[in-house]
Formats: C-alpha cells, sequence, structure tokens
C-alpha cells in the first residue's frame, strides 16, 4: 500500500500534460490573433481605439499562456522530478504556486479593464466594471499577503527544516 501511496503522486503527470496542452494551446491562438490583428490594422480595417483593444486582447492571451505553463512546469517540479528551468519558475509548495498565479491573474484583468475602457459605452458600466477588478485585486493582494506572513512565521519557527521536493524521495 505505501508503494502504491508513493507512486500515486505520478498522478500529476495528467495535469501536467494537461495544463502543458493548454498552454500551447494558448501560445497558438495568440499567435493567431496577433497575425489577425496586423493584418486588419495594416488594412485599415479597424479603427485606433479597437486596435489598440485587439492588441491589448493578443497580450492578454499571450500573458494566460505563460501562466498555463508556468503552472504545468511547478508542478512536475513539485510532484515529479528537477527540471532545468529559471529560478523564478519554479516553485517550493502549493500555496506558492497559487501565489504566482495570482500574479498573472492581476495584469489580465488590467487588460480586460482597459479593453471595457475602449470600448465602454456607459460611464456608470465602466465605473462598476473597475471597482469590481479592484475588490478582485485586492483580494488577491491580501491573498498573497497572508500566505507570504504564514510561510516567513513558519521559517522563523523552523528554519532547520527544509521541504521535500520530487527530487529528493
Amino acid at each position: 500500500m505505501k508503494w502504491l501511496i508513493e507512486r500515486s503522486r505520478y498522478i500529476a503527470y495528467i495535469g501536467v500534460l494537461v495544463l502543458f496542452a493548454c498552454s500551447l494551446t494558448a501560445y497558438i491562438l495568440g499567435v493567431y490573433k496577433t497575425i489577425k490583428t496586423i493584418a486588419a490594422i495594416a488594412l485599415g480595417e479597424v479603427k485606433d481605439d479597437l486596435a489598440l483593444s485587439s492588441l491589448f486582447d493578443c497580450l492578454d492571451t499571450v500573458l494566460v499562456a505563460t501562466a498555463l505553463l508556468v503552472v504545468s512546469v511547478s508542478l512536475y517540479e513539485l510532484f515529479i522530478g528537477e527540471l532545468k528551468v529559471p529560478d523564478w519558475m519554479l516553485v517550493r509548495n502549493l500555496d506558492e504556486l497559487k501565489s504566482k498565479f495570482t500574479f498573472v491573474i492581476v495584469p489580465v484583468v488590467a487588460v480586460k479593464f482597459l479593453q471595457k475602457i475602449l470600448q465602454s459605452e456607459s460611464a456608470l458600466d465602466t465605473l462598476y466594471y473597475g471597482a469590481a477588478i479592484a475588490l478582485v485585486t485586492a483580494a488577491l493582494a491580501a491573498f498573497n499577503y497572508v500566505a507570504e506572513k504564514e510561510r516567513m512565521d513558519e521559517l522563523e519557527i523552523h528554519p532547520e527544516e527544509e521541504e521535500t521536493r520530487a527530487q529528493d524521495l
């Protein structure tokens, strides 16, 4: 039974592969949107404000693709084994992984807000949208602050303990 439980960590391959496929798909979608947007701008089919909105949509797609890739790499590193990737792509635990993902959510919602401003017809709707985004951003910032504080407190209590990583097993 112990052998089975220890090997169950390899189930994370499913998440790694699915997220990697999603990341690849999002990058391809980002390239497609970028080519389509550049062509529309070059042919003069798009007004300036809509061109900016389309470009921000391309940026948004690439940000999401990058976030999916980082989460995929991090899951592999946490559960399966060591990878040779930049340190900023690695996490030590699931809280850190969630924290990294929230740092991507904020720019994505900022891009969505800029798109809303450029396409807005109602100032009140834009205000409500901005207030909702501000609340979500504040909640994410509070989550990250609390998670980081708990991690620092834990390090102060047990500085000699190191976390076990997949490559240690």
